[in-house]
């Protein structure tokens, strides 16, 4: 069974059509398209350079996958990084799943022996582990200079705890779930039942232990490679804050192509609170519905009309979403063709 028929077909359109009502219901109450349609409101460059920065912004997150990956000693193309980065982003939109962007680059580049799973999957967790990192701390830093301006945080202080909490935790257990001698000890102390069910075949027990320790010890010399490239981490890190700014940016620079002239760290505080309800989905593609109206109701909190916060908020996630997923399923397309051609003309492609 392939991993995406676990959902099955029929739920996950029944949560897209629940999505689509919510996302109209939100629409109809909003109405953000009295101040769109309003002549002379709309400014195009600002929103070409939305459009620009978000852009930027997620070729930045696979520069700084293919950094880590590169500093783990593999020979993966950048190319292919980028193209296996936007196959997950198209996927992921579509079917949301937890940490779903990382399963799939790490079963893609790895399927073909390179690099290693081991040093896939220690990519793809370290890559995670520093957007958390990223996101806690330009949430946090955006909180403190709200206050440093004496203004009030537009949201609630324990929400801003607990994000920033939830980030530094989760970081933590990623880098925990890399230490060799935690999953040897993890291997050691596996119960036989559990041995079985991975083995299916009892007689291959011991094959699969030779894996297991085969894999611990990939991710050990990618762990161990990547420490003694602080410079290159400390890029990645960079251009992985580079890209979480770059929604927020996006939302500033929507809003300013509507004549709206917003706060910079508090719509990096509210934008930061979506983003967090967004990786939290894993029901309605996209968030559809959910996070236009969770953007809209943070952006009336730090005082914009609710139309005028509508209207952003849609045209924030034609930047952020539906624009996406467009340039995305064009990657999409070129992989499943490239794929095809290597089945049925093996010598087409080195």
């Amino acid at each position: 069974m392939q991993w995406y028929e676990v959902l099955g077909k029929r739920p996950r359109l029944i949560f897209l059509a629940a999505g689509l009502v919510l996302f109209a219901f939100y629409l109809a109450l909003s109405n953000p398209f009295s101040i769109l349609l309003e002549v002379g409101k709309f400014h195009i460059e600002p929103f070409i350079m939305a459009v620009a920065v978000n852009n930027l912004g997620l070729l930045l997150f696979a520069f700084s996958w293919y950094i880590i990956l590169r500093s783990m000693e593999t020979d993966l193309k950048l190319w292919e990084a980028i193209r296996v980065t936007f196959v997950s982003f198209f996927v992921v939109w579509l079917i949301p799943i937890p940490n779903g962007s990382e399963i799939i680059r790490a079963y893609l580049i790895s399927r073909k022996g390179n690099p290693e799973f081991g040093k896939a999957v220690a990519s793809v967790v370290i890559h995670k582990s520093m957007y958390n990192i990223s996101f806690g701390a330009l949430i946090a830093s955006s909180a403190i200079l709200v206050l440093v301006n004496k203004r009030e945080i537009p949201v609630n202080n324990l929400l801003i705890l607990f994000v920033v909490v939830y980030a530094a935790a989760s970081s933590l257990i990623f880098m925990a779930l890399l230490s060799p001698r935690f999953l040897r000890w993890l291997h050691d102390h596996m119960p036989e039942g559990v041995m079985r069910l991975i083995a299916v075949d009892p007689k291959g027990i011991g094959e699969v232990g030779d894996r297991i320790q085969r894999f611990i010890g990939e991710i050990e010399d990618a762990v161990s490679s990547l420490k003694s490239r602080i410079v290159q981490n400390i890029l990645a890190l960079a251009m992985v804050a580079l890209h979480w700014s770059s929604g927020s940016i996006a939302t500033y620079l929507v809003a300013l192509s509507l004549g709206q002239r917003l706060d910079v760290a508090e719509v990096f505080l509210v934008y930061a609170v979506v983003e967090f309800i967004q990786q939290l989905n894993i029901i309605i593609p996209g968030g559809v519905g959910v996070i236009d109206a969770g953007l809209t109701g943070a952006l009336v909190l730090i005082g914009s009309p609710i139309q005028v916060a509508s209207a952003i908020s849609l045209l924030t996630r034609l930047v952020t979403y539906w624009l996406e997923i467009l340039l995305s399923s064009l990657f999409s397309f070129h992989y499943g063709y490239r794929e095809a051609l290597r089945d049925y003309l093996p010598n087409a492609y080195g």
